[in-house]
């Protein structure tokens, strides 16, 4: 009889550990914002040939950024040979927000550059990072990157794919 009573507890005790360890990632995680880069949005400019860049940050988590941290983001354009492969790095940009939390659910547009600031024709490969040092602590870090190409034609995005 002690046999059986030391082989269930020991089994009872696994299990236990098994479930606690399991369950407390999941449990400590809820708490926390996730951001994702949404889209890149092209809006009107300054003048009538510039146009604005920005990047659409949305945060899919269960709770808000907080309000004394920057929403930063980075983004790295490239030219891309024919409008296929990705090669030539030529700008790098920077843009943040802060000063209010963005809440669970909300969506909110970053700026970046300007199309003066971009080379006249070709296509160009846009990658997008939110949260690029992971100032903000949030739920999932790995969904932070976007990429879009869009061509550009006399410094006016054309299309977006």
């Amino acid at each position: 009889m002690g046999k059986n009573t030391l082989k269930r507890s020991i089994i009872v005790g696994i299990i236990m550990l098994f479930l606690s360890t399991a369950c407390l990632p999941v449990l400590a995680s809820e708490e926390k914002p996730d951001l994702i880069i949404e889209d890149i949005v092209i809006g009107p400019g300054d003048s009538a040939y510039e146009q604005e860049l920005s990047c659409r940050v949305k945060n899919i988590g269960n709770t808000s950024t907080p309000s004394d941290k920057f929403i930063d983001i980075t983004v790295t354009v490239r030219w891309k040979t024919f409008g296929l492969l990705p090669l030539i790095p030529v700008r790098k940009f920077t843009g943040s927000i802060g000063g209010s939390s963005l809440a669970s659910g909300d969506t909110i547009d970053i700026g970046f550059a300007g199309t003066d600031r971009l080379p006249l024709f070709w296509f160009y490969q846009f990658s997008c990072i939110v949260n690029p040092e992971s100032t903000i602590d949030e739920l999932n870090y790995s969904n932070n990157v976007h990429s879009e190409t869009i061509l550009f034609f006399m410094r006016l995005a054309w299309f977006s794919f």
